[in-house]
């Protein structure tokens, strides 16, 4: 997994994954959540749903500082 220098350690690193799929999950019909999805987990999302949620939290556990990082800033 990788870890940025910058961010306070895990603490802020769990915070913005959760941040992500809350966004995500609360707004399954927007643009950036298809757009985050897509980017994560492949351009044949269609539709976001629970399953889907799932395995962007899962992709974002393992995805580096800077994927989570862009991701972070669309759903700001």
């Amino acid at each position: 997994m990788h870890r940025s220098q910058n961010w306070a350690g895990g603490d802020e690193r769990s915070r913005r994954i959760r941040a992500i799929l809350d966004f995500v999950s609360d707004h399954r019909e927007s643009l950036a959540s298809l757009v985050i999805c897509r980017r994560a987990l492949g351009q044949g999302v269609d539709r976001v749903n629970n399953q889907l949620v799932n395995e962007l939290g899962e992709h974002l556990r393992q995805a580096g500082d800077e994927e989570i990082a862009s991701y972070y800033d669309i759903v700001l």
